[in-house]
Formats: C-alpha cells, sequence, structure tokens
C-alpha cells in the first residue's frame, strides 16, 4: 500500500512539473491584422517564409502566438543560433532555454557588435520571443 501512494505521489509531482510548461495560450483562430479582435501587425508571412514552423496564429483574445510553440523554438535553435550566441556573448548572458528567454527579448534589439548578418539574426530572436512569450503567460 505505502508503495502505492508513492507512487502515486511521484505521478501527482511529475504532473505539476509537466504543467510549469504547459502552453497557457493556444492559438484558437487564424492572426490576421485589422479583423475582427486581432491584436498588433505582425507580418507571419515573413515568419512562415523563413520556418513553416514559425506559423503564427492568435490567442482567443486576439494575440500573436505560435500554432506550435515547441517546434518555433526548435526552429529558432537550428537556424538562429549565430543571433542567438550574439546575444549571450554581448550581454554575458547563461544559453537561452525555453524558460530563460526573457534577456534574449530585451537584448536582442540592443546588439552592436558582429556581423551584419548575426546582428540580423539578433534582432530576428528579439521578434521571436516577443510571440513566443505570448504562449505561455
Amino acid at each position: 500500500m505505502k508503495k502505492f501512494f508513492a507512487s502515486a505521489l511521484g505521478l501527482t509531482l511529475l504532473v505539476c512539473l509537466a504543467a510549469c510548461n504547459i502552453i497557457r495560450n493556444p492559438a484558437v483562430q487564424e492572426y490576421t491584422p485589422g479583423h475582427g479582435n486581432i491584436k498588433g501587425n505582425v507580418d507571419t508571412a515573413d515568419f512562415y517564409e523563413r520556418d513553416a514552423r514559425f506559423e503564427i496564429g492568435a490567442t482567443k483574445d486576439g494575440y500573436a502566438v505560435f500554432k506550435s510553440p515547441y517546434d518555433a523554438y526548435t526552429a529558432l535553435t537550428e537556424n538562429y543560433s549565430s543571433g542567438l550566441e550574439l546575444i549571450r556573448s554581448e550581454f554575458n548572458l547563461e544559453p537561452v532555454t525555453r524558460s530563460n528567454y526573457e534577456m534574449y527579448l530585451q537584448y536582442g534589439m540592443q546588439i552592436t557588435t558582429g556581423s551584419a548578418e548575426a546582428q540580423e539574426q539578433a534582432r530576428f530572436v528579439s521578434s521571436f520571443f516577443d510571440i513566443y512569450e505570448n504562449s505561455f503567460e
């Protein structure tokens, strides 16, 4: 009986920990600026052309979110490593993770070093995280 309760407690703890990474604001409608309750003016075609995993939808409140935020994050780390590394090194940050991206959001637009390509990637990183964070608030 003790083993059962210990297992149940362990499973409950795992479920609670997993809940910390649950998408709280999923895409429930298409993101079309100027229509309905859509907020902002995100260039969804630009994101999608960069990588199909950057597909953008909108929350019930009209905010832009990635339709699959985990896939979008993976695409970012695969395709924009130069921009991520430039932000990390210029501002002496920890490597980016799904949960510590706030400083990358803030500093990507403030880059002053690196190649033109890496600077463009860093600016895109900020734009990415501006949308990414909407999924988890």
